[in-house]
């Protein structure tokens, strides 16, 4: 009987080996049309979602399935399905599918859409691959063909020299975190043994539990960090994310609602590993606090709403990378999948952002509230936080880094409280702030609690934390107070001299791209 159900994890094969086999047939024109590449291409997303949902019933009702060995020795290909690669599937290929159905009307007309097509089904392909991969093989190639499908995508318009250029510098990062992750994966196998990626992650848990960390296994906990740091567009790496908005908005949409949350995925793959090592955890805080804390202030300086969406992306993923450092996996994992489905649609409804605007105007804190209202403001979202807590039966205090977790959400929460609560505000729009705090804390508590019993031991969380780790998580909470703080009081401070010259470095990026780009130049003039 187990050996029928492993067999089944063969059949998630079936979906990205369809979009593969057809892009190929329309690459030697046995797909004659655009139209006949789309609807063939439509059918097999529908069709590969109601397969994965099948897969992710058994998975759900008998536990995590592991296909055969499509290979020898160790050398080959395995399909893992547990809950965490079921949901990740789940959401490409409900996302693909949309994308496939959107690039029917977007690209109507463009004598190359079905190239497009091709390109696009080569992708989600890959990335199909990536998150139901079992073992080392399957997961190193599926990383780096999602990278290079993704960049024949970048480049579909070859005439935009802009988006050119972009496409080179996120290969050369890409490839960057490539020799990462294969060092990584090296590594694995010579301390580990094996290619298996479910018997490494419970070396790793074993590891963890007796204290025997082996030095190749720290090592290559670093380079999963980095890796999923360079995938995920983090600082000083992230320029090129904002430059390759040239592409066809569903190639946007894809990158932004997909291809980057491969970081966060990575990471909470190899959670186990990750937390055997303290620098890759102080890796992960520093780099996902600081560069979530960078992209949301530059987000609100830019003047371009795709520019505007791509910091916005960035963040997210930092966010996630930080909350991968405290432990909070399952959080990071329910927090990428609402980033993609909003992303998604931001980027797929971008044209008609202007048009809001005008309609709505943009709201904005002209007044500052008193420390004595602010406090209260600070007192209530606590308030607020205890109670629902209290109510649901969570204890906030049980692990350090939840507690942090939750305190950065406390701090977001009195944020949103200030800005509806602050001036002469009418006593519906206070109390409406209050009761969408309350609502919004509600919803949190509830999703950590759903996601922890959905994905259960597919992911770890909350590893013991050490005194350099523990004083980094304090750190970054302490530093997400400091940003609240500044941005209550900006309005105060956004005549001062100083405060104009902060705001023209933040909306260049702290020329963090452009000193990648000379020194991309000058290393093509040392050529």
């Amino acid at each position: 009987m187990d050996v029928l159900v492993n067999n089944l994890a063969l059949l998630g094969y079936l979906p990205p080996l369809l979009l593969m086999a057809v892009a190929l047939l329309a690459a030697i024109n046995l797909l004659p049309s655009a139209h006949l590449t789309f609807q063939i291409g439509r059918l097999i997303g529908i069709g590969s979602f109601l397969l994965l949902l099948g897969i992710g019933i058994v998975v759900f009702t008998s536990g995590p399935i592991v296909s055969p060995l499509i290979g020898a020795g160790e050398i080959g290909l395995v399909a893992r399905f547990d809950a965490l690669s079921v949901v990740m599937s789940w959401l490409v290929i409900v996302l693909g599918t949309l994308l496939i159905q959107f690039s029917r009307n977007y690209l109507d007309g463009d004598p190359r859409q079905k190239v497009f097509f091709l390109r696009l089904y080569l992708t989600i392909g890959t990335v199909l691959l990536m998150v139901s991969a079992g073992n080392l093989w399957q997961l190193v190639l599926a990383w780096i063909g999602t990278s290079l499908a993704l960049h024949e995508l970048l480049v579909f318009y070859p005439e935009r020299s802009r988006a050119i250029r972009a496409a080179h510098k996120k290969f050369i990062v890409a490839r960057i975190g490539d020799i990462c992750l294969i060092i990584a994966a090296v590594l694995l196998v010579w301390d580990f043994g094996t290619t298996d990626i479910g018997m490494i992650r419970a070396a790793a848990a074993s590891a963890l539990s007796t204290g025997v960390i082996p030095t190749g296994a720290a090592i290559a906990a670093i380079l999963i960090v980095i890796t999923a740091a360079l995938k995920s567009a983090m600082f000083p790496f992230h320029g090129w994310l904002l430059e390759v908005m040239e592409t066809p908005t569903p190639v946007s949409a894809l990158l932004h609602a997909g291809l980057l949350n491969a970081g966060t995925f990575l990471v909470v793959r190899f959670g186990e590993l990750v937390f055997l090592s303290t620098p890759a955890l102080i890796l992960l805080i520093v780099i996902g606090g600081f560069t979530a804390i960078f992209a949301s202030s530059a987000m609100i300086t830019q003047s371009s709403v795709k520019v505007s969406l791509a910091y916005s992306s960035a963040a997210h993923m930092a966010f996630m990378l930080m909350l991968c450092g405290f432990g909070a996996h399952t959080v990071a994992i329910m927090h990428l999948i609402a980033h993609s489905c909003y992303k998604a649609h931001a980027f797929l409804s971008s044209g008609s952002i202007i048009e809001y605007v005008r309609n709505t105007g943009i709201q904005k804190l002209d007044k500052v509230p008193n420390p004595l209202q602010l406090l209260v403001n600070i007192v209530l979202a606590i308030a607020i936080f205890l109670t629902v807590a209290t109510a649901l039966g969570i204890d906030v205090t049980k692990r350090p880094a939840e507690t942090a977790m939750i305190t950065i959400f406390m701090i977001a929460v009195a944020y949103l409280i200030v800005k509806g609560t602050t001036g002469q505000a009418p006593l519906y729009v206070a109390s409406r702030t209050i009761g969408m705090a309350t609502l919004v804390t509600i919803a949190f508590f509830i999703l950590e609690v759903v996601a922890e019993a959905v994905f259960g031991s597919a992911v770890a969380v909350y590893p013991p934390l050490n005194p350099p780790a523990f004083a980094m998580v304090i750190a970054s909470v302490i530093a997400f107070a400091l940003v609240m703080i500044l941005s209550i009081y900006l309005p105060i401070l956004k005549d001062r001299p100083s405060w104009r010259t902060f705001y023209v470095h933040l909306k260049n990026g702290f020329y963090a791209n452009t000193l990648f780009d000379r020194f991309i130049d000058t290393f093509r003039l040392a050529r």
